[in-house]
């Protein structure tokens, strides 16, 4: 037999039944097969009272109920030693409540209820087991009015992961800890009129199966609030954490002081529409963000309206937390910072309108030694429509690579994907400058960014120059045009040449290209012509022995990865016709032969002793390099070998090289210690 009725309609008939005369029967059973009501259905319904003095014996026993779609109880058994009658409602102070449920297992709990006609019911249910923990309901309909109170302590979030994949809920994580809730709802029909929702975690876990997630020793607490007006919700959110670590790749935050976030909006359920009038998040001593909006999610983003505003971004903190992670092998992996930013992006439709961000005495500086910014204040502004106003730039100085930089000054204007300096910049390098001119950044955001502009050196002190790389004190100037220089796909190449007057001739400096310039590999090749320097200033700067005579050379084909050679041709000769004197010293002899051969001192013993100098005809040494490899060569063929130095007069010196091919690294040491061994050159 199937019955339609309303929801309360069972215990309303059994409470019909007990108006009946006490003395009449001593028991009354009713049995149904099914019943359907609105968001129910019940089958085998058998319900047996037992009529007393003022007090009646109710028991129920339900084979299968189901509420709305997905609840369904079976072998459910309801028992009220003591039910009190009130005209046609009744209640029940000390009643239990037994049934079967897929996820949530056997249940027995305690129960009160009282039922007013016409379908005024209040129920109470306690000690329902739920994931290690307790919990409790209270339910009361009036007509299509309702409330819900629901209480729960001590539940075992290992547990409660569980009876959500039983439910068809499974969680991307494993958890563990324990968690309560508190929530209180009251409506009209399907939807809430208002709600409260609070949860608390403490001592929580979780890690994802991949690794990418995990969270420990967790402590959270967050406040929901819902409340009807008209046909939107108005919605007040608060959450706090306050203990304990989270990992999202690559990204690890820790709750060293409680984080804060606060949302006040409105949800209008029918076009599902989302507005936002204020949310607020705060990390102590690491960042202050807030933001307004409005979003149509029907739209997708296309229906996002909304202003981000950066109160305050505090360095180092947040650039290590939430940057560094992003860029390992990347020119910033190594960098210690220290300043503030503050910004505000707006968004129209999902896209980009109008940015600007505020940067306050900032300091970078890389570890590795390649960079450093010092004192950077700036106002960038952008727009989308090309009219944001011009932008400033201000920094007191910093270096690249060793090479000090002084107080710049500009005012890019930015463009939709580019910026560009409209007057030429003034950029202090040790006493001399750089002046850029016609400075461009295009493709910007599009993964495919360039740059050009051109500049010009004005004369720098060699020995300034060479005291910040490193290297030996050279004398002279550093100075050049430098037209068209490009950057892109990660290669800055140089359109002009550098000219290096030094030891009273030049070096040329063409064909520069440097690819991944901050990267952890840079790679720098270029062609070098060496003319006409002066030997005597040369040998007395580096004091290897005195030699006069001019000196030409060419290094073709230079590459430098992490700035060490990996190939190059070089040739380093005296220059035809040149008419100056050409004399070398015993020590400048002997320390040729130890860069060509790794042995000395063939001067030490004989006749050749007694003199200061010789005078020679020709000198020169070449260098082929091919990965580690040297191939040597000199001015000439000699027998059996090559001319290092060939001398002229009596007494004649030539110094004979026989080694043709030496390790790099050897000849470098050569160069730098002239102390090696090696096979030894004929000195005659």
């Amino acid at each position: 037999m199937l019955q339609r009725l309303p929801r309360p309609v069972v215990l309303a008939l059994c409470l019909v039944l007990l108006a009946a005369p006490a003395r009449a029967v001593e028991t009354l059973v009713l049995a149904v097969e099914s019943v359907e009501g609105e968001g129910f259905s019940l089958a085998d319904l058998r319900a047996e009272l037992r009529p007393g003095e003022g007090r009646h014996g109710l028991s129920l026993e339900i084979g299968q109920l189901r509420l709305g779609d997905e609840m369904l109880l079976e072998r459910v058994r309801l028992e009220c030693p003591a039910l009190a009658l009130q005209g046609l409602g009744g209640t029940c102070e000390r009643g239990s409540v037994r049934f079967d449920h897929p996820w949530l297992g056997s249940q027995s709990l305690t129960a009160a209820f009282t039922y007013a006609h016409p379908g005024v019911l209040s129920l109470e249910l306690q000690g329902l087991r739920l994931a290690g923990g307790r919990a409790q309901l209270s339910v009361r309909l009036d007509g299509d009015r309702w409330q819900l109170r629901g209480r729960g302590e001590g539940l075992d979030l290992a547990g409660l992961s569980r009876v959500s994949g039983l439910a068809g809920h499974p969680w991307p994580v494993a958890a563990t800890g324990f968690a309560a809730f508190r929530l209180d709802a009251r409506g009209r029909g399907a939807l809430p009129d208002s709600a409260t929702l609070q949860l608390d975690l403490a001592g929580a876990d979780f890690a994802s199966e991949d690794g990418l997630m995990a969270g420990e020793v967790l402590a959270l607490g967050v406040n929901l609030a819902l409340r009807r007006e008209r046909a939107d919700y108005r919605v007040e959110l608060a959450a706090r954490w306050l203990a304990g670590g989270v990992y999202v790749h690559p990204v690890f935050v820790e709750a060293d002081a409680p984080l804060s976030l606060d949302l006040r909006g409105r949800i209008r359920p029918a076009d599902r529409h989302l507005t936002v009038d204020s949310l607020r998040f705060e990390q102590p001593g690491v960042a202050i963000l807030s933001a307004r909006g409005s979003w149509a999610t029907a739209l997708g983003l296309a229906g996002l309206d909304a202003t981000l505003d950066l109160e305050r971004l505090r360095l180092p903190a947040a650039f290590d937390t939430y940057a560094l992670p992003f860029l390992p092998g990347t020119a910033l992996d190594a960098l210690d910072s220290e300043g503030l930013l503050a910004g505000r992006v707006r968004l129209g439709q999902g896209q980009p309108v109008e940015a600007a961000v505020q940067v306050v005495r900032l300091f970078a500086h890389d570890r590795m030694g390649r960079f450093a910014l010092d004192g950077v204040d700036a106002a960038l502004n952008w727009r989308a429509d090309g009219t944001a106003p011009a932008s400033r730039v201000a920094m007191d100085g910093g270096h690249v690579y060793g090479i000090a930089l002084g107080a710049i000054r500009f005012q890019p204007q930015i463009g939709r994907d580019g910026v560009r300096l409209p007057e030429p910049v003034h950029v202090p390098i040790l006493d001399g400058a750089l002046e850029i001119r016609g400075f461009e950044v295009a493709g910007l955001g599009s993964g495919a960014t360039r740059w050009a502009f051109d500049g010009g050196l004005t004369p720098i002190s060699m020995e300034r120059l060479t005291q910040a790389l490193g290297w030996p004190l050279l004398s002279g100037t550093l100075a050049g045009i430098i037209p068209d220089v490009r950057y892109e796909q990660g290669l800055l190449t140089v359109g002009g040449r550098l000219l290096v007057r030094a030891f009273d001739g030049t070096v040329t400096l063409g064909d520069l290209r440097l690819r991944d310039p901050l990267g952890v590999a840079p790679e720098l090749s270029a062609q070098i012509q060496v003319r006409g320097l002066d030997q005597a200033e040369l040998t007395r700067t580096f004091d290897v022995g005195r030699i006069t005579g001019r000196l030409d050379g060419d290094i073709r084909d230079l590459v430098l990865v992490r700035w060490s050679p990996v190939y190059f041709d070089a040739v380093f000769r005296t220059p035809p016709g040149d008419p100056t004197p050409r004399r070398i010293s015993q020590r400048a002899v002997d320390n040729l032969t130890r860069v060509g051969s790794g042995v000395g001192g063939a001067l030490s013993g004989g006749f050749l002793r007694f003199f200061e100098d010789f005078s020679y005809r020709q000198l020169g040494l070449s260098c082929r390099l091919v990965g580690e490899v040297c191939t040597m060569n000199g001015v000439a063929p000699a027998p059996q070998g090559y001319y290092i130095v060939q001398g002229s007069g009596l007494p004649r010196i030539d110094v004979i090289g026989f080694t043709r091919e030496v390790a790099w690294r050897d000849l470098v040491n050569r160069l730098a210690t002239v102390a090696l061994e090696g096979g030894g050159p004929v000195v005659r």
